[in-house]
């Protein structure tokens, strides 16, 4: 091979390694968890989670219009995203969710003392479970929430009636309901996802178990759902969600918004979410800065 051919073939490999780099310049790198991170103008607000559903992957849509809203934004992969993640959503740890939360904590850029989590669908689930796991999150947003755990999601998912939890602790499942066999519903008719998830939560003892501990959080939740959700009863599981965690307190720490047209993830809805959310941001930080003075 002569000198001209190495040059050019270097030259090659040099720029598809940068180009590679490039393609995704918002990724964090050199750490144990996958997510990518969207800056903000201006310092001294919580930094801010978001939590993508069962697509797996990451929600880089929601995290870029939050930072378009002055906040600086991890949107955080936890399955199927990589080496670092499982593949099916199925005993996914919460202790995977230290290390990110940290890494934003840490940051000159956001405030030292805690973050905000955004998730919706199964992120909607598992923002409420963590929020009733650690105190370090001072608010969280679920868009078209779970009020229970669920089965997880496994990656042969003709076997979901016999899956394991969505989440673990210490590698043990967090109680959870269980999914009953489609069959039936199916021979019925009843093809949506709502009338699996509806029958499923007939099973009351495991409804009780596997309910999200909400009464144990004390920052502000801001539960949105669309009352012609055909997944799941989001509006009653939010409603269940609320009147828990707000039984027993002086002040509600925590509001529903049913938008009664509106699809599972709200649909042509969200531009009016877009603002309860935003509103909903802004009184978190305040109400922290207003405490610290």
């Amino acid at each position: 091979m002569n000198r001209q051919l190495i040059l050019l073939t270097l030259a090659f490999f040099l720029a598809s390694d940068a180009n590679a780099q490039d393609a995704d310049p918002n990724l964090v790198k050199d750490v144990n968890f996958v997510a990518d991170y969207f800056p903000a103008d201006g310092n001294d607000k919580y930094g801010v989670i978001v939590l993508t559903g069962s697509a797996g992957g990451r929600w880089t849509e929601l995290a870029e219009k939050v930072a378009g809203w002055g906040y600086p934004v991890l949107s955080l992969g936890y399955f199927d995203d990589g080496p670092l993640v499982p593949e099916a959503l199925e005993m996914i740890p919460l202790e995977y969710f230290e290390a990110p939360k940290q890494w934003l904590i840490n940051r000159k850029d956001t405030k030292n003392d805690g973050v905000i989590l955004i998730g919706g669908s199964k992120g909607a689930e598992l923002a409420l479970v963590l929020a009733s796991w650690d105190s370090d999150y001072k608010g969280a947003i679920a868009i078209g929430p779970s009020s229970v755990v669920w089965a997880g999601i496994p990656e042969d998912r003709s076997k979901i009636t016999s899956a394991s939890s969505s989440w673990s602790v210490n590698g043990e499942p967090l109680p959870f309901v269980p999914y009953i066999s489609r069959a039936g519903l199916q021979r019925a008719g009843l093809n949506k996802m709502l009338y699996w998830h509806v029958a499923s939560l007939a099973n009351d003892i495991a409804v009780e178990q596997a309910f999200i501990e909400v009464e144990k959080i004390r920052s502000p939740m801001l539960l949105l759902s669309g009352g012609a959700d055909l997944s799941w009863p989001s509006d009653t599981m939010a409603a269940a969600v609320c009147n828990r965690a707000n039984s027993n307190k002086n002040d509600a720490i925590c509001n529903h918004i049913n938008y009664e047209d509106a699809p599972h993830m709200l649909g042509e809805m969200i531009g009016a979410a877009d603002k309860e959310m935003a509103k909903f941001l802004e009184a978190v930080n305040q109400t922290t800065a207003e405490s610290v003075h």
